[in-house]
């Protein structure tokens, strides 16, 4: 029996088990044992602390007995978190150099028209496009790059800090 302050943290967040359950992306039936004092896995107290925005060391009393867990649940969650990072770095910097290629292909245009009205739509354009670029970025992030990397690094999906590098 593990003594734990899952219960008080998720009350306190005013969080349902089902809630929590929902936003760590474990069973319902798993909370309740983590609750009544079962034991669970690094992966499993990661996750839930991650939906409580809060340490794995936050979620125990200062036993000794799960001193050497908590210690080893944090370095796999900053692992995770640090190729994250990296993974999310890389796809920003690929993005940006495209961005920039196409922006700067769009700009050339204007060089080769010259019909007054084609080089004002082209203008018109090139200026939405400077608008839309970061939309799209929200938009491919959203839905393609986030899932792919929450599969791949399980245990910061539920992180809020999971797209951001500490400075």
């Amino acid at each position: 029996m593990v003594n734990n302050k899952i219960k008080q943290l998720r009350l306190s967040k005013n969080l349902s088990q089902e809630q929590l359950a929902e936003k760590a992306k474990v069973s319902v039936r798993t909370i309740q044992r983590m609750e009544a004092g079962d034991d669970a896995s690094i992966e499993t107290l990661n996750l839930v602390a991650g939906a409580l925005g809060v340490s794995v060391k936050e979620l125990f009393d200062d036993s000794p007995a799960q001193k050497n867990k908590i210690r080893n649940a944090e370095e796999n969650l900053q692992y995770q978190l640090k190729s994250r990072h990296d993974e999310f770095k890389t796809f920003k910097h690929i993005y940006l150099t495209c961005y920039i290629i196409v922006m700067m292909l769009w700009g050339v245009c204007f060089d080769f028209l010259h019909n007054d009205a084609w080089s004002a739509i082209m203008g018109v354009l090139w200026i939405g496009g400077w608008m839309l670029m970061g939309q799209l970025k929200k938009l491919i992030t959203l839905k393609w790059i986030d899932p792919k990397l929450d599969l791949k690094y399980p245990l910061t999906a539920s992180r809020i800090d999971k797209d951001r590098e500490d400075k």
